[in-house]
């Protein structure tokens, strides 16, 4: 079993790396105050993968064995910072998995065991995964290359509570449930993201650099946290 996907998470309290895990994910806690380089991460995690994967494996465990209050599959999906809205049919075959086809008129079938519930989102969570990637990765390098603000690699998770960050080595990590929100707030998410690149901290300079690129900074940060209304039940 690989290390789950991760947030990173800067504190100026730290004195050293940390890991959290919880029903939000697994976190790793990078001291603020000290310059810690991805390298540096991924070693910490590799030297801790026995003790992650362990924990990991009590709570997933600890989550099926609770009891799931039944969800809605969607009969479509609204990808708002795409502008496409995607048709979702469902198929009941004998195959025990699920299986996810998507074609040119914006169709998207699930095959398989369709009164598997979980299944069949997780399905739908690798397919906006996907959209996600080959979508929002070029227009996070069109922002990048407009306003002089070079990243190192991109990736797509699905996070908790962030919608995106970036690491001391100008990584950044998207979530992928950025497609459920409106085009103009997933810029100001990335235009945060690549200001990190500029300034780590959310101090006076940060901000001051991110208000000049974009000029609704307030008020998108308004409503950005209540962005989560954007997102369907079964998504979050």
């Amino acid at each position: 079993m690989t290390i789950p996907d991760y947030t990173l998470r800067y504190s100026q309290k730290a004195k050293y790396l940390q890991v959290r895990i919880s029903t939000k994910g697994l976190e790793v806690v990078v001291p603020g105050l000290k310059r810690v380089s991805q390298t540096v991460i991924d070693k910490f995690l590799e030297q801790k993968k026995a003790w992650i994967i362990r924990h990991w494996q009590r709570l997933l465990h600890a989550e099926e064995t609770r009891v799931i209050v039944p969800l809605e599959l969607p009969a479509s999906l609204a990808l708002r910072a795409i502008e496409q809205t995607w048709e979702v049919l469902y198929v009941g075959t004998g195959v025990s998995r699920i299986r996810c086809i998507a074609n040119q008129s914006r169709q998207i079938k699930l095959l398989g065991d369709i009164t598997n519930q979980l299944h069949c989102i997780r399905s739908l969570k690798e397919w906006l995964k996907t959209i996600a990637e080959r979508h929002l990765s070029g227009q996070l390098e069109m922002l990048a290359s407009e306003y002089g603000l070079p990243f190192g690699q991109l990736s797509f998770r699905y996070t908790k509570t962030r919608w995106g960050s970036c690491s001391s080595d100008k990584n950044i990590s998207l979530c992928c449930r950025l497609l459920f929100l409106p085009p103009h707030l997933v810029k100001h998410v990335m235009l945060h993201e690549l200001c990190h690149t500029k300034v780590m901290s959310h101090g006076v300079r940060f901000w001051k650099l991110l208000g000049k690129l974009d000029e609704r900074c307030d008020a998108n940060r308004a409503e950005l946290r209540k962005a989560t209304e954007y997102v369907p039940f079964w998504a979050r």
